[in-house]
């Protein structure tokens, strides 16, 4: 004789979120993105590019990235497993592809280089290329005016110098930005954690929400819950405008922080710091408490 189990909602939010997670490197294709997205011009600058996730399903095998003009002293770091080679023009580097490597589908992976940044502020494209097999997807798009969002876009670096005032539409001072409400759903083992919040800008212009750090997390990524054929998926979201006098939410089932690698502190009952970075380089400091899976 069978047992018959009852379906409470306790086990069918466990089985939703399982599903969730689950869905996730086929939910869309990845972006590669570059985690510090501004410094300062003329310094030595730490690039790392981060592969959220495969192709579709498949691992990634190949990342190259093309350096822009200006950059020089080019230093790419050797990854365990993978071959790297480097394309010279005249002196300086233009193009690291490292090959024959693996990232399965559905983790995420970091390419690291360093470099010494041109002079004058701007913004620096880095077209890159990733390969999972046969498989090429070309992240190599620049937004054509402010505001246009590409469907394959290029990690971007915004050069501002010291003291310079953000250009119009793009980052606002921190005084004028809050943050309130914030918390993380904390799951078990290493599964990633959700993080949720309301974002308000009080200023005159609009600013450009690009990513987030935690000493909680391994890092974070911006993500939005998307639905398709039944199941419930997510997507990486590069960037998010907050217009001026204006609010976003991160709420289950829409915009969401995801907290990868989460650490000891990501523990049900506590808190934990959240640094939000904006483009122009404000960053805003708040503290997220933790939940359990349930969301209390």
């Amino acid at each position: 004789m069978s047992r018959r189990q009852n379906p409470g909602v306790p086990q069918m939010r466990r089985l939703f979120l399982s599903a969730l997670f689950a869905a996730l490197p086929l939910a869309a294709e990845a972006h590669v993105v570059l985690l510090e997205t501004s410094a300062p011009p003329g310094i030595k600058y730490t690039a790392r590019f981060r592969v959220g996730h495969g192709c579709n399903g498949a691992a990634t095998t190949a990342l190259s990235v093309q350096l822009p003009p200006g950059v020089t002293d080019v230093v790419p770091y050797q990854q365990g497993g993978w071959t790297l080679a480097s394309v010279r023009a005249g002196n300086r580097v233009s193009l690291v592809t490292w090959k024959d490597g693996v990232i399965p589908a559905d983790k995420p992976g970091d390419f690291t280089m360093t470099m010494t940044l041109p002079r004058q502020p701007g913004v620096l494209a880095f077209p890159v290329v990733q390969s999972c097999g046969a498989t090429e997807l070309a992240w190599t798009q620049v937004p054509a005016k402010a505001g246009e969002k590409p469907e394959r876009p290029a990690p971007l670096l915004t050069l501002v110098a010291a003291g310079e005032a953000p250009a119009a539409g793009a980052a606002a001072p921190a005084g004028v930005l809050a943050v309130s409400d914030g918390w993380f759903r904390a799951l078990p083992g290493n599964i990633p954690a959700g993080g949720y919040f309301t974002l308000r800008n009080n200023g005159r212009q609009a600013v450009v929400l690009t990513g987030a750090a935690s000493p909680a997390c391994g890092s974070i990524m911006l993500h939005q819950t998307v639905s398709g054929g039944g199941m419930a998926g997510m997507k990486h979201v590069a960037s998010l405008d907050v217009p001026a006098g204006g609010s976003v939410s991160f709420a289950p089932g829409g915009h969401h922080l995801m907290c990868l690698e989460p650490k000891a502190a990501m523990k049900p009952g506590g808190a934990v710091p959240v640094t939000l970075q904006f483009q122009g380089g404000t960053t805003l400091t708040a503290n997220f408490t933790v939940r359990n899976a349930a969301g209390k």
